[in-house]
Formats: C-alpha cells, sequence, structure tokens
C-alpha cells in the first residue's frame, strides 16, 4: 500500500465510523422507548441490532487507528492485519508492539510497563466483549455455538441471552478509551503520550468501576421517571 492509499482508507474510516455512531445513537434512542414501553419483544431486537452496531463500529475504528495519519507503514499495516486475522485480540497487541516501538524510552521501564498494563487492559475489557461480538456478527443472535459450529457454547449462549444496553454501553466505552491512549502513542509516542498515559489509564479503571453499578433496572426507571416529568409538566 501507498502512504496515498493508507491516507484514503483512514478517510473512509472517519465517514464509516462517524455513520456509525448517528446508527448507535439512533438505536439506543429505540431501546429507550423500548424500556419505557416495557416492549420486551423490540428490545431484545433493538440490544442484538446495537450489538451488530458495536461489531461494525470495533472493526471500523480499528481500521481508521492502524491508517491513523500514515504513522504506520504500509509494512507495519500488513503486520497488524495479518495478526488481526488470527483474532482482534492479536491485532490489537501488534498494534500495541509496534506503536511502542516508536516510544524513546531506552534508558527506563516506561516501555516494558506500558506494554504489560495495556495487555492487561485488552485481555479484560477487549478479549471477551469480542467473543460475543463475533457471535452476534455471524448470526448467533440467541444461541452461540463453539469455533467449529459442532457444539452449543453454553456460556456464551448465556452471556448473549443476557445482554443489554448497559453491558454493550460498558463495551464501547472501554473501547473508545483504549483507542484514546494507543491513539496517544501512536501519533505523539514522546509528548502526549508521556504527559497523558496513566492520567487515562485511571480515568479508564475509574469509569469502568462507576459503570459496574448500573443496572437496566435502575435505567428503565428513569426513563420512566423522566416520561413522567415531561408529561405533568409539559
Amino acid at each position: 500500500m501507498s502512504p496515498q492509499e493508507i491516507e484514503q482508507i483512514f478517510d473512509a474510516q472517519c465517514d464509516n465510523v462517524r455513520e456509525l455512531k448517528s446508527a448507535w445513537t439512533h438505536v439506543n434512542k429505540t431501546i429507550n422507548q423500548a424500556l419505557k414501553e416495557d416492549n420486551a419483544k423490540q428490545l431484545a431486537f433493538q440490544t442484538r441490532i446495537l450489538g451488530l452496531i458495536f461489531c461494525a463500529y470495533s472493526e471500523a475504528t480499528f481500521l481508521k487507528l492502524i491508517h491513523t495519519n500514515k504513522k504506520f507503514s504500509s509494512d507495519e499495516v500488513k503486520k497488524i492485519k495479518v495478526s488481526a486475522k488470527q483474532s482482534i485480540v492479536e491485532g490489537w497487541k501488534k498494534c500495541l508492539e509496534l506503536a511502542l516501538r516508536k516510544v524513546d524510552a531506552k534508558k527506563s521501564n516506561h516501555v516494558p510497563n506500558v506494554h504489560q498494563r495495556t495487555l492487561s487492559l485488552i485481555k479484560d475489557y477487549i478479549e471477551e466483549p469480542s467473543l460475543i461480538r463475533n457471535k452476534i456478527a455471524h448470526g448467533q443472535w440467541h444461541t452461540a455455538l463453539n469455533r467449529k459450529n459442532t457444539k452449543i457454547n453454553q456460556d456464551l449462549t448465556d452471556k448473549i441471552q443476557n445482554l443489554t444496553v448497559i453491558d454493550l454501553t460498558k463495551y464501547r466505552a472501554a473501547f473508545d478509551s483504549l483507542i484514546a491512549i494507543i491513539e496517544d502513542i501512536i501519533e505523539s509516542p514522546n509528548h502526549a503520550h508521556w504527559k497523558f498515559y496513566w492520567d487515562h489509564v485511571a480515568q479508564f479503571e475509574q469509569e469502568q468501576k462507576k459503570m459496574s453499578g448500573h443496572t437496566i433496572e435502575a435505567k428503565r426507571a428513569l426513563l420512566k421517571k423522566k416520561a413522567e416529568y415531561h408529561k405533568i409538566y409539559a
């Protein structure tokens, strides 16, 4: 790939990410309406659709990331894509590895520490959501199969059947936080990355901890309360 082709893909993925953000907002509104109306079937269908949008958003954003402003060479982009074909987690790992090579920290433990901490975040917040995303993207909306499609995967089936907009919102928040962390390494390895990395990590973990207390029941109650308030004071 030439630098011009990399730039074209980056621009295309910017457009795709923008459209998918709009789609997320639209479907999220539909989910809110289903929650207010206690429409369980509509809620289940729209949650799966939001899951599909998250699949597309994740892929589009990751492709945008690795084509960012010609920061990776054509050969590096190819290596990341080859790794991503094994799994998206391997793609993230290769992206992180190549990005960290641009950080000038030969005389400190900064790079090994960042590498270890970020790999931990990838494992905790990307690996499991990616498994659920893959099943939904391959049509396993209700019952998940194993990798060879020869048996039912009960663990993932339970997670898919219990999936809520709260879960997907957490997944997207984690994904966006990791994207921001790695963008800093790619775009400004010796300035913004050094200045903001540990702040980003702390904020990421704080946000996930806060969101861990959110429930679909609390969201439903809040939406109904707001609807009733607007009805009274309209």
